[in-house]
């Protein structure tokens, strides 16, 4: 290993020779950039604040330029173009019929919301029976049902009953 850093060595010394003095001269002005920088930073925000206090007042001019003078021309053109465009008004002969409809069907509303509350009662009792009516209907179909599962299983009982001592006959 020595013996390639020999060449290496050899060829480092003469850059070394050359870049010694100028360290000796960089290092006293390191410690001359920190004030340096915010020199620099102080100098930019005042610079910033210099240009946006001339700018704020030139926006300004042109807003009000923009809102008195280009505004106004651009609504009279526009509104030029629409009564351009507009087509020529005839007249339309007035039809009652729809208003009529609108009337109409608003009072059947209104009396069919009458009514429905009126009649709301006697629903919501009719609503009841037929609720019962249909629980005890419901109530008959299951228990016919369960007896008639009741009588199937009886059934399947005793033919299992018959087989079981068929069988156990055939064995003994």
């Amino acid at each position: 290993m020595q013996v390639q850093m020999r060449p290496m060595v050899s060829k480092m010394s003469p850059i070394t020779e050359k870049v010694s003095p100028m360290v000796g001269k960089v290092t006293p002005m390191m410690g001359k950039v920190p004030p340096m920088m915010g020199n620099a930073r102080d100098v930019t925000a005042t610079r910033i604040t210099d240009a946006r206090v001339w700018v704020a007042p030139k926006l300004e001019q042109a807003a009000c330029t923009v809102e008195d003078q280009i505004a106004p021309r651009v609504s009279s053109f526009l509104h030029e173009a629409a009564r351009r465009v507009e087509p020529e008004s005839f007249a339309r002969p007035r039809r009652r019929w729809p208003m009529l409809m609108l009337f109409a069907g608003l009072a059947i509303g209104v009396a069919g919301a009458l009514m429905y509350r009126n009649k709301s009662g006697r629903w919501a009792e009719s609503t009841r029976e037929t609720t019962a009516e249909t629980t005890r209907w419901a109530g008959e179909k299951v228990e016919q049902a369960g007896a008639r599962a009741g009588g199937k299983a009886q059934e399947a009982g005793t033919k299992a009953g018959g087989k079981a001592d068929e069988i156990a006959g055939k064995i003994q």
